[in-house]
């Protein structure tokens, strides 16, 4: 297994705790921390093409009062800088990774309660979070209320950033409120390392299109009018519209009591993306009185 081992790592280092984690010309980010699974870890994950230039740059851990545990410095750069690639910092542990680090340190200390930075130097954080009984105030550490505390032991859970809504699965600059309770959450162990290809997809931005495949007549006598409807996307819901009301969450097939004269139909349909068809499909119909 190849590795990139410190053979120095600083040791304890008396730091105030930095300040403006969001203002970051590194777009990079903390994906997940463990302490177990199978040894200490931080992963890092970035958000934008050719971040993987590292070398210089720190990873610092921080005890439930904020004193310092770990300072690693990356010692070089990465291969691989595309979109979504991860960087994977591991403690030296004799044990087997799932995945074999990108680098590994024998003094990484991951408590259960504290802190990580990731920072571009010692008084310059790019990213942080804390987690547990933290202490410390969230300034001039911007990181808001501490998420839950790490538990200790093999494939317990990890910490991990979670992904906001509109694009689930990939990581962007809007996955960042500052508030490590907001953006991180326990979840099962999936440490990767920079080799590591990423499964994450872009955002859907296309809007589905809908369509009505069941109407009244232009002119029609009963009392019921039934509509049937789908959507170019499969998952997608729908909103439905009655003459002068407003949208309402609606399924086909759909029957509407209605009273004699003209009316106006339409339907929206949502894909899985939240994605909103700006053209509602529209039905126009008069009930008439049977003589």
């Amino acid at each position: 297994m190849r590795r990139v081992v410190l053979a120095a790592v600083i040791g304890v280092i008396s730091l105030a705790l930095p300040a403006a984690a969001s203002a970051s010309f590194h777009l990079i980010k903390i994906r997940e921390v463990g302490n177990g699974n199978p040894a200490d870890y931080v992963e890092l994950q970035m958000f934008s093409s050719g971040e993987n230039f590292v070398m210089g740059h720190l990873i610092q851990t921080y005890d439930s009062n904020g004193d310092v545990l770990t300072t690693f410095p990356f010692p070089t750069n990465v291969a691989q800088g595309g979109n979504q690639r991860t960087i994977l910092i591991g403690g030296d542990q004799a044990v087997d990774w799932p995945v074999e680090p990108d680098f590994t340190t024998p003094n990484l200390a991951i408590p259960a309660d504290g802190a990580v930075c990731y920072l571009s130097t010692l008084t310059v954080p790019l990213d942080c979070v804390s987690f547990g009984s933290f202490s410390q105030p969230t300034s001039p550490l911007p990181t808001g209320s501490p998420a839950p505390a790490i538990p200790f032991g093999v494939g317990a859970n990890t910490l991990q950033r979670s992904i906001a809504p509109g694009c689930a699965t990939q990581l962007e600059p809007g996955d960042d409120t500052n508030d490590s309770a907001t953006d991180f959450a326990l979840a099962p162990p999936a440490p990767r390392n920079n080799a590591t290809p990423p499964t994450e997809k872009g955002c859907d931005t296309t809007p589905p299109e809908t369509t009505i495949t069941k109407q009244p007549r232009k002119r029609s006598g009963k009392r019921t009018a039934r509509f049937a409807f789908k959507s170019s996307e499969r998952g997608s819901s729908f909103e439905c519209k009655l003459d002068r009301g407003g949208f309402e969450s609606c399924k086909s097939p759909l029957r509407e009591r209605v009273k004699p004269g003209k009316h106006r139909f339409a339907v929206v349909a949502i894909d899985r993306a939240g994605n909103r068809d700006p053209s509602p499909a529209k039905a126009a119909f008069k009930r008439v009185r049977k003589r």
